[in-house]
């Protein structure tokens, strides 16, 4: 039966890539997916395949193809293709691309974001598609902020954060680096994670939301993964030029200073063996530090976030959210806060 499945993948990346290919996606080790319950936190592997926007289609493919077989085999959960990474002639969803890509998704058992300048009836948008370990299109996002000269429609679907089994991601896409608007809405969301499909490395407005909205930034233009700190990642897997791979805890959060002291020093008396505070607020008020927590679990099978309401302890994503809505609701009453 083994054998069986090994000619199936060989005849598979024939048809797709060609003999050389095939042997080297049968040769090569395979790394499995992150065993998760043998984890602390929640861990998820991404990738940022950076080969850059547009070109002829069918060699655009290839290569992506290639960088997807090593994202799979790597064990990653997520891999991210540039901006219309395969040239620009407009397609339907499914169409050549999509479906070409597919294939690797089912194969390796890992999520894609596939970008294409899609055909929809008469308009065409540039377009972020989603597809699934199963190799099903599970959603898409239609640039907000098209650029100028694009000659492309405008979404008027707006952000979306999309549900993965690692947790919710949002797209953005290039130009949409501009308008803050849109990346507080992919907080107000909840996205965990934002992907950032572009042409160019974005630079620093980009460290800026992972910081202000404490979500990891994954763009695709140069590889620069952003930490929820607003650091740029150090801890990067590089299998081949244009690839570059990290794995993010998503279980890792900030706690705000205000209301919270006495239940964290209850929490770190209790389970500090469980859990470490990478970051603490100041002691005095001038010290120039944010008055944040960052914990992360230590432990296997341990969740911050989990301990963290179990204490009552609200993190600073929540406290800002509520806040927002309570405070809000009261200007609307005329009341006092």
């Amino acid at each position: 039966m083994k054998n069986r499945r090994m000619l199936f993948a060989s005849l598979i990346a024939q048809v797709v890539l060609g003999p050389a290919s095939a042997l080297s996606a049968d040769t090569e080790r395979i790394v499995p997916h992150l065993q998760r319950e043998n984890l602390p936190g929640r861990q998820v592997k991404v990738a940022a395949i950076c080969i850059g926007f547009g070109g002829d289609h069918a060699r655009k493919l290839k290569l992506a193809i290639d960088h997807l077989h090593t994202a799979g085999r790597n064990g990653v959960d997520i891999a991210c293709l540039p901006e219309e990474f395969a040239g620009t002639e407009a397609e339907p969803i499914p169409g050549r691309t999509t479906q070409a890509v597919a294939r690797l998704a089912r194969q390796y058992r890992m999520y894609i974001i596939c970008p294409i300048r899609e055909q929809a009836g008469d308009e065409q948008y540039n377009t972020a598609v989603l597809i699934d370990r199963q190799g099903q299109i599970v959603g898409r996002y239609r640039k907000v902020f098209v650029f100028w000269g694009e000659g492309l429609h405008c979404s008027r679907d707006g952000v979306k954060v999309l549900e993965t089994d690692v947790g919710k991601i949002g797209i953005l896409t290039c130009f949409d680096l501009n308008f803050p608007e849109l990346w507080q809405q992919c907080e107000a969301l909840d996205a965990d994670v934002v992907f950032w499909p572009s042409a160019y490395s974005g630079g620093a407005p980009l460290n800026a939301y992972a910081i202000l909205y404490h979500y990891y930034i994954v763009p695709v233009g140069v590889g620069n993964i952003i930490d929820i700190t607003g650091q740029t990642v150090e801890d990067i897997e590089r299998p081949r030029d244009q690839q570059f791979i990290a794995t993010l805890d998503l279980d890792r959060c900030f706690v705000h200073l205000d209301f919270h002291r006495e239940k964290v020093n209850k929490l770190l008396a209790e389970h500090g063996d469980k859990l470490q505070a990478e970051q603490v607020p100041p002691t005095s008020g001038t010290d120039p530090r944010a008055p944040w927590w960052l914990f992360r679990a230590t432990k296997p099978g341990v969740r911050v976030r989990a301990l963290l309401k179990k204490y009552g302890i609200e993190t600073l994503h929540d406290y800002q959210k509520r806040s927002r809505r309570q405070i809000n609701e009261r200007r609307q009453k005329g009341e006092r806060v």
